[in-house]
């Protein structure tokens, strides 16, 4: 079975085959070298290796800085939970009756308390379980104004780890970045003259699991065929 390689060139080679005589002045195809251009392998090695300098400064130095940054923010976010979680909880002075005819005060650790005071305190009556739960949630409200003043003079606020990276780490990685995809872009854009670097240009893009940009192969296609 013919390969990839194989059915493009005898495709590019045919029209210069089944040419009339009187068509010579037209390039001759089959008789064009079926080996890559050093343009061609200039753009690709560039590519390799941007890619690899930019791969190694992000192995070497950006995760490392990444994972510190990560664990910091993360300590950062445990410390200011442990500061919430010791501001303490309240009991209502009030109680109310339960079913089996005993007498429960509520408490802002428990959620279902916190549930039933916010239910309950909408309620009209003036029963004491209503006034239980509105004393509930005068509680409630008090501690999570605690809460907010201590997450207000945390020294600490929450961040994103990227925001803790040095901007000269980031500044770096980001360049390598570009470059490598700009090195990237100069061989998908590569603007293909040879059969060979067409048949290369394609296997590249398959590889890479690349659509083809239609009117760039139709300018391609036509540099091969000497209609650009």
């Amino acid at each position: 079975m013919a390969t990839r390689r194989e059915i493009l060139a005898a495709a590019i080679a045919a029209p210069a085959l089944a040419a009339p005589a009187v068509a010579c002045a037209a390039p001759t195809f089959a008789c064009l070298p079926m080996t890559v251009s050093p343009q061609w392998q200039d753009a690709v090695a560039r590519m390799d290796a941007a890619s690899a300098d930019h791969d190694a400064y992000y192995e070497a130095t950006y995760e490392p800085a990444w994972k510190t940054a990560k664990a910091a923010a993360l300590q950062a976010d445990e410390e200011l939970q442990r500061r919430l979680d010791a501001v303490p909880h309240y009991t209502t002075s009030l109680a109310y009756e339960t079913a089996d005819g005993n007498f429960a005060h509520m408490t802002t650790a428990n959620r279902l308390d916190i549930g039933r005071a916010i239910g309950g305190a909408q309620l009209t009556d003036l029963s004491d379980y209503v006034s239980c739960c509105r004393e509930m949630v005068s509680l409630i409200n008090k501690r999570m104004d605690e809460q907010d003043r201590v997450k207000a003079e945390f020294e600490q606020p929450k961040v994103h780890p990227a925001q803790l990276i040095s901007p000269e780490i980031a500044r770096e990685e980001k360049r390598l970045q570009d470059a490598s995809h700009a090195a990237f872009k100069a061989v998908y854009d590569f603007a293909a003259a040879a059969p060979a670097d067409l048949i290369a240009k394609i296997e590249f893009l398959k590889s890479r699991d690349i659509d083809i940009d239609h009117d760039q192969m139709l300018a391609d296609l036509r540099r091969v065929f000497g209609e650009a």
